[in-house]
């Protein structure tokens, strides 16, 4: 989910630069970016988290194409995700509003594949072969 919502917020940042922060959802914005600007706007609500997110955001807007702040910005928003239950389900809920699999993988050696065409090995002393025989 965490994954979604930051390519979400990343794509308003991307498309607004730091006033995303200020301005309100605007109805030109394609969906993602749109979808973005809600999640961010839920981000903020909480007053100490919010201001976490905000920096994560204007830095990433400060360093466009710089794939480390976005990183940044997912770790806050893990952070505040993972520490807030009710939060984490609204975002769920907006993410699947607008027709975005909430996809939520948990344990060791698990892996989420959206796409593949080609092996996916967890396992302990796999072996693996493609070819003809």
């Amino acid at each position: 989910m965490v994954d979604a919502v930051v390519a979400s917020v990343g794509a308003a940042v991307g498309a607004y630069g730091s006033a995303v922060l200020t301005r309100g959802e605007d109805a030109a914005a394609d969906a993602t970016v749109r979808l973005g600007q809600r999640l961010l706007a839920r981000l903020r609500r909480d007053p100490e988290s919010g201001a976490q997110i905000v920096g994560a955001v204007e830095n990433v807007a400060a360093h466009p194409g710089d794939d480390d702040y976005l990183v940044l910005l997912r770790a806050k928003i893990v952070r505040v995700v993972d520490g807030d239950r009710a939060l984490a389900a609204e975002l769920a809920g907006l993410l699947a509003e607008m027709g975005r699999p909430v996809v939520t993988v948990s344990g060791d050696r698990t892996a989420e594949v959206r796409e593949n065409s080609g092996i996916v090995s967890l396992g302990d002393h796999a072996s693996n072969t493609v070819g003809d025989r």
